[in-house]
């Protein structure tokens, strides 16, 4: 995944994944494996909008409004998120915004 990508990346939750938001900060956990993942006040807002049919460009516009960071951080921050939470997981992927049940990397 790379910058260029934003607009087409919708992620959404894992199937087996719960989580807990406390204090502005969650805890995610993926019932079948067991991993579990702490996300940050940032994180957290990003990961309630990890609904499949929001592209990671829309939702670092939430953020940026939001949070003080830079816009550029923003969408860098939200690679490196979705591809570790991909990678644990904890989060699929649709590449294209119409069909969240098209296209998707798990």
């Amino acid at each position: 995944m790379e910058l260029r990508d934003l607009t087409r990346i919708c992620p959404m939750k894992g199937e087996h994944v719960t989580w807990k938001a406390l204090e502005g900060e969650s805890v995610l956990l993926h019932l079948e494996t067991g991993v579990y993942f702490t996300l940050n006040e940032t994180g957290t807002t990003a990961w309630e909008l990890f609904d499949g049919a929001t592209s990671l460009a829309a939702i670092g516009e939430a953020l940026y409004a939001r949070f003080d960071v830079l816009p550029e951080q923003v969408g860098q921050d939200l690679l490196d998120l979705t591809q570790t939470l991909l990678k644990e997981g904890l989060v699929r992927v649709c590449e294209d915004p119409s069909t969240p049940s098209g296209t998707e990397r798990s």
